[in-house]
């Protein structure tokens, strides 16, 4: 029990009250409810390097004497070490016959309990009386802690679930918990739970420590422990727990972790009928071709959503794609969903972009446009191709629809982008009517290059705008009659900022 007290130890008022130690308090300390472990007996100036938290330290004060300064060193020592007490032995044939002056105001000032024992009694019968109580206390625990496990374990092997697995643990060490998947949706929590069980959750799923690790967080002034619980080498969930454990609590801990996590898989696994009726919905929506039988399906399943967006998820791992999968119907509340491999494909019913920033994957994320459920198949080749951008510069990546120059505006880097436009515009707009010319260029490549609706659209004559764009050319070097002139041209304007309605 290194650094941890026995729940059923020793007050400092009870081991004063033990005939064979004979101590007597001096200065018990603001905390009447502390117990104390076992007992270490240092006769050494400096006592912290034996001292792991929880005992009563015994000396003689051999070392120390009579010296102020030595016993505010060393009561300063114990008390840092997170020691209950201190019991200063002295007597007749002992180094010390009395309590040395100065040390009640030292312990008082340090909140260090401490007893004295004024009799002849060795030193060793001290120790041997107090240990023994304290192993007796230490037995009492790891039996008490044995019979929860049990209690525990039988409410998992019958059926009980995670909220039966909570009300035993409040029921029997008094501590609170919350357990939430990785979402952040909270599954269960024990009555009377200490916080806010969706704060909590969500401060779980976004502060955890690594699989196999606890994180102590604090919250409000309180301190909380973060446990995530594994399958296999994935996190499915958390537990989120009092930081400080009684000791019987302690012991049990990792059970209950490890219930929760069996407990968890085994949600799974029921759930693996449902996971295949939602991956045949998707493959029979993106295989439908007219309007009325995709809603018809929709309908069918409850869904009467007028739009639909594709999102693509990539995923490190098939098992990650799996743990992915039934995150994104909880984020999304959407029945189609499908992964193949470690590419994850759903069909959310309402515009996701916002909830799944606000959940944070780590892989790439593509978005599909809105789309009408007869066109399924289209949005979720959008988020495909969006996925496969954001696989090489990182983020969420929507699809702007029917504009492939303005989704790949987006996604370039903006310094590339300035630097694109700057020099393939630079010709016009260095020019004598440079400002005049781009907005020709663009109402004209925007009007499918017809000098008449340029015209039109300018409110001048066509002849005009035969000039401008003469001159254009000549500015440029390039023929417009050609594809790539006028793509090249298009994405430099747009690079610009210059929208479909005009200029920027």
């Amino acid at each position: 029990m290194t650094g941890m007290t026995s729940d059923h130890g020793l007050t400092i008022a009870e081991l004063a009250e033990l005939p064979e130690v004979g101590a007597s308090i001096l200065y018990a300390g603001s905390d009447g409810s502390a117990r104390v472990g076992l007992a270490c007996a240092i006769d050494i100036p400096d006592p912290t390097r034996w001292i792991e938290g929880g005992e009563l330290v015994v000396t003689t004060g051999a070392a120390l004497g009579t010296d102020e300064g030595a016993w505010t060193s060393y009561v300063q020592g114990v008390s840092t070490s997170r020691a209950v007490g201190l019991l200063l032995v002295v007597g007749p044939s002992l180094p010390l016959q009395e309590v040395p002056a100065g040390l009640i105001s030292i312990v008082q000032a340090h909140e260090l309990p401490l007893l004295v024992a004024r009799h002849r009694a060795a030193l060793t019968d001290i120790m041997r009386a107090i240990n023994a109580r304290a192993l007796e206390s230490e037995r009492t625990d790891y039996q008490e802690s044995y019979a929860l496990q049990v209690r525990l374990t039988a409410i998992i092997t019958r059926g009980g679930g995670v909220d039966a697995l909570l009300r035993e643990w409040a029921d029997s060490t008094g501590e609170t918990g919350v357990v939430s998947d990785r979402t952040g949706r909270v599954i269960a929590t024990t009555p009377q739970v200490s916080g806010d069980p969706a704060v909590l959750a969500s401060l779980a799923r976004d502060r955890h420590p690594p699989l196999g690790l606890t994180e102590t967080v604090r919250l409000e002034g309180e301190s909380y422990g973060v446990v995530p619980l594994a399958g296999e080498l994935t996190i499915r969930g958390f537990l989120v727990t009092e930081a400080h454990h009684t000791q019987v609590a302690q012991l049990a801990l990792p059970t209950l972790t490890s219930l929760l996590a069996l407990e968890f898989e085994r949600r799974w696994f029921l759930g693996e009928g449902e996971r295949r009726q939602r991956a045949q919905n998707v493959c029979r929506l993106l295989g439908m071709t007219t309007e009325s039988g995709a809603r018809s399906f929709l309908r069918s399943l409850g869904l009467g959503t007028p739009s639909l967006w594709g999102v693509v998820v990539g995923a490190a791992t098939e098992t990650q794609a799996e743990v992915v999968l039934d995150d994104l119907a909880v984020v999304l509340a959407t029945p189609l969903l499908r992964h193949r491999g470690k590419t994850v494909e759903c069909l959310a019913a309402t515009d996701p972009v916002r909830l799944l920033r606000g959940y944070g994957f780590d892989g790439p994320v593509g978005v599909g446009t809105a789309a009408e459920p007869g066109r399924a198949a289209v949005t979720m080749r959008q988020a495909a191709a969006a996925m496969e951008t954001s696989r090489r510069t990182g983020g969420l990546i929507s699809y702007v629809d029917g504009a492939s120059h303005r989704f790949l505006m987006e996604v370039a880097d903006p310094e590339y982008l300035a630097a694109f436009s700057a020099g393939v515009l630079a010709p016009i707009e260095s020019s004598a009517q440079g400002e005049v010319l781009l907005e020709t260029l663009h109402v004209w490549l925007r009007e499918g290059r017809s000098l008449e609706a340029c015209a039109a659209r300018l409110g001048v004559h066509r002849h005009t705008v035969r000039n401008r764009i003469h001159r254009v050319m000549q500015l440029t070097g390039s023929s417009l009659d050609t594809t790539d002139a006028q793509t090249e041209l298009w994405l430099a304007l747009k690079a610009r900022g210059m929208d479909e309605g005009g200029t920027s």
